[in-house]
């Protein structure tokens, strides 16, 4: 084995590991949105968020990730954010995670407005991401959508509908984003719909270990950059979609590890590639010192 290769997949190592243990960052996590995770605030009143009823911000269990969450308890509870610079024509992606208790459905509702200082017009129909009682987790729900023509501002609103005597919903990471060059990716051309399994894991991959560091966002960056061309090439010539599935085979197992694994069990398997590097580095390293051998 060479020293490429050995530095190569020292690199790798390092690069994987890198990125599955970066802590996370719950503003950029959220793309477009202000204040996704509720970390910001002053008391019970999230920064960014327009809160109706008994809405609030809440420190205490169950949060999904860092410190705080939003909780609604009835109806006419609602978390309201408006988000400006919308370019008309783009896909978008909407996600949250939701945790549900009792006889409700926790909803993300995601419309697109045109709005100045004078005029206030709704121009879509309002997109549901939502859930029914969730066995005492989160669960993420996503969605993609486009902005119609005039687009200008987009609305997200967290609520709940169908309420009952002692029902709960909380609201954590919430996000609206559209990748640096639109949402034309290698993946998608491959699997032929943004929505297939392997895409979803790679999404959350993205969500939770690439745009919640300045590192991953500036990869992802990158990647939105130079995969348009590509993902078309791909497009026009269908037969090249199994090959390119089979080359992300690796990427999107990589992914399903650390989206679906504890921490204790990534640090294993880092420690078994450390492993697996240093003996191949020393099988390499005696192989070269034996030198050539002759019979």
């Amino acid at each position: 084995m060479s020293k490429h290769i050995r530095a190569m997949l020292a690199t790798l190592l390092i690069v994987t590991g890198v990125l599955v243990f970066l802590p996370s960052g719950y503003v950029s996590a959220g793309g477009a949105v202000e204040n996704p995770g509720f970390e910001r605030g002053e008391d019970e009143v999230p920064l960014g968020w327009n809160l109706t009823g008994n809405a609030t911000r809440v420190d205490t269990p169950p949060i999904y990730a860092g410190n705080w969450s939003a909780r609604i308890i009835g109806e006419g509870d609602m978390l309201t954010q408006w988000v400006g610079n919308i370019s008309a024509g783009t896909i978008f992606e909407a996600w949250g995670w939701i945790h549900v208790s009792g006889n409700v459905t926790g909803v993300i509702a995601v419309d697109f407005w045109y709005r100045t200082e004078d005029v206030e017009s709704q121009l879509s129909s309002t997109a549901i991401l939502s859930a029914t009682d969730t066995g005492g987790i989160y669960v993420q729900k996503a969605g993609l959508m486009q902005a119609p023509t005039q687009t200008t501002h987009v609305r997200i609103r967290l609520l709940g509908t169908g309420w009952s005597d002692g029902a709960e919903v909380r609201f954590d990471e919430i996000g609206f984003w559209v990748p640096a060059g639109g949402y034309c990716f290698i993946a998608t051309a491959a699997y032929g719909s943004p929505m297939a399994e392997e895409i979803q894991i790679l999404r959350e991959f993205r969500d939770a270990y690439l745009i919640t560091n300045p590192v991953g966002k500036a990869l992802v960056d990158l990647y939105y950059r130079v995969s348009p061309p590509m993902a078309e090439f791909i497009t026009g010539h269908p037969g090249l979609k199994p090959i390119v599935r089979a080359t992300l085979v690796p990427a999107v197992a990589m992914s399903t590890v650390a989206v679906n694994t504890t921490p204790v069990q990534k640090a294993a398997m880092i420690g078994v590639l450390a492993l697996i590097v240093v003996a191949l580095a020393v099988w390499a390293t005696k192989r070269r010192g034996r030198g050539p051998q002759y019979t």
